[in-house]
């Protein structure tokens, strides 16, 4: 008595179970594609639904404002801002090394008319683990400052993952 061959066991497989195992295939592929851009520092850890959030501490990325027209560039209070649409049209920082926007700066500027005509620098900051002592420390990630140029027009520069970036922007409020 011979036992069957793979072909003939493959044939007696329903299409449920291709879906099953294809879907299991994708799920690994997404696992090891996860892990990856993580290790590039490309993609934030915790989002994505990946795997990468057991490698580093969740990172919770933080914005901070400065006024950069006086000396002594102080912060804007948070609870003085809004700061929503920001967040979303930088796509919720999931991609680490994407530079900011000139749709999130002018979203920005619409729902906080209070803050046009000021030379303003943002700051990203993120938790990062640190072996020597043992720890996880807030530590700026990316920045960019808007100067205006007129009432109705701003120019904005930054840096993030060691790439510079900038444009200009015309604000209608």
């Amino acid at each position: 008595m011979s036992s069957p061959s793979i072909v003939a066991k493959l044939k007696k497989l329903s299409g449920i179970h291709f879906v099953i195992f294809g879907l299991l295939a994708i799920h690994t592929l997404w696992i090891f594609t996860h892990l990856n851009l993580v290790s590039r520092d490309l993609i934030n850890p915790w989002k994505l639904g990946g795997y990468g959030m057991y490698t580093k501490p969740a990172n919770r990325a933080r914005l901070r404002i400065f006024d950069v027209s006086t000396k002594t560039a102080e912060q804007i209070p948070r609870m003085t801002f809004r700061a929503n649409d920001f967040y979303e049209a930088n796509l919720r920082y999931i991609f680490r090394c994407r530079p900011m926007s000139k749709k999130s700066f002018l979203l920005f500027m619409r729902k906080n008319p209070h803050l046009t005509n000021i030379n303003l620098r943002f700051e990203i900051r993120e938790r990062e683990f640190q072996r020597q002592p043992i720890r996880a420390k807030w530590v700026t990630h990316s920045v960019a400052e808007i100067t205006w140029l007129d009432d109705t027009k701003f120019s904005y520069t930054g840096k993030v993952c060691d790439t510079q970036y900038s444009g200009e922007a015309e604000f209608k409020s």
